[in-house]
């Protein structure tokens, strides 16, 4: 099993730290944002669930939903981690 992500892992650690960083931290904004969406859509909030499904496609508005959560989270917490990085000159 290990051999199956050695190619993998020798790509992930040829990425510069800063990329990699970038990555980790969109990759948790995204993960957060859609799990808000999933809450969203579960607790029926403002009548999203039944509007959703009352739709003649509603996988449509899902994705389009999660697409929109995924670049505002991903993004919204990419900006907090190159805010949050301390200043070289310290």
């Amino acid at each position: 099993m290990r051999q199956i992500f050695e190619p993998v892992r020798r790509c992930w650690r040829s990425l510069p730290r800063l990329i990699r960083f970038l990555i980790v931290n969109c990759a948790s904004g995204i993960a957060a944002g859609w799990i808000l969406l999933a809450a969203l859509i579960l607790s029926d909030t403002a009548g999203l669930r039944t509007l959703i499904w009352n739709s003649g496609s509603p996988l449509l508005p899902v994705a389009m939903l999660a697409g929109g959560f995924a670049i505002t989270f991903g993004s919204a917490a990419m900006g907090a981690a190159i805010m949050m990085l301390r200043n070289g000159d310290e």
